[in-house]
């Protein structure tokens, strides 16, 4: 059985990653870097982006493409410490998303993904070092990969 403590972390980054994903969803991705550190790294399954200014411009890149319909959900959360402030966790990611506004048609998630988060706590909160995504299925909608070394 869990002890209290891993209990609450669990439930703590948990609660926060629906938060995250809900500030995608719903709002774009404008405040995505106040979950993050200054030099968090973000790996997808083709693109990466080192820092925290890069992952925000990768969500201001894509709010500037025009309207995106997207629902990140996720499952079979699972956190644990690796230090007194630190922690790691994984969950699987489905991904539902087209361009355009709502209603869209439904179909299968374009991505299941397992994702691996590592945190670090900072004045009482858990911010992101380390995001990486690996894609275990793939639909047939593109997941949206800017190339922003050009910018």
């Amino acid at each position: 059985m869990a002890d209290a403590e891993l209990l609450q972390l669990n439930a703590e980054l948990s609660l926060q990653l629906a938060e995250y994903w809900h500030e995608i969803d719903f709002n774009g991705g404008r405040n995505a870097s106040g979950y993050y550190v200054e030099d968090a790294e973000f790996h997808g399954q083709y693109a990466s982006y080192l820092g925290v200014e890069k992952i925000q411009q990768f969500y201001d890149w894509r709010i500037a493409q025009g309207p995106r319909l997207s629902v990140h959900s996720f499952t079979n959360f699972r956190a644990w410490f690796t230090g007194a402030d630190s922690a790691e966790a994984t969950n699987f990611l489905m991904l539902y998303a087209r361009n355009g506004e709502r209603i869209q048609p439904s179909h299968a998630p374009i991505t299941i993904s397992l994702a691996t988060d590592r945190y670090v706590r900072r004045d009482g909160r858990w911010l992101c070092t380390y995001r990486r995504f690996e894609h275990l299925f793939e639909g047939d909608v593109p997941v949206t990969n800017p190339n922003l070394d050009d910018d």
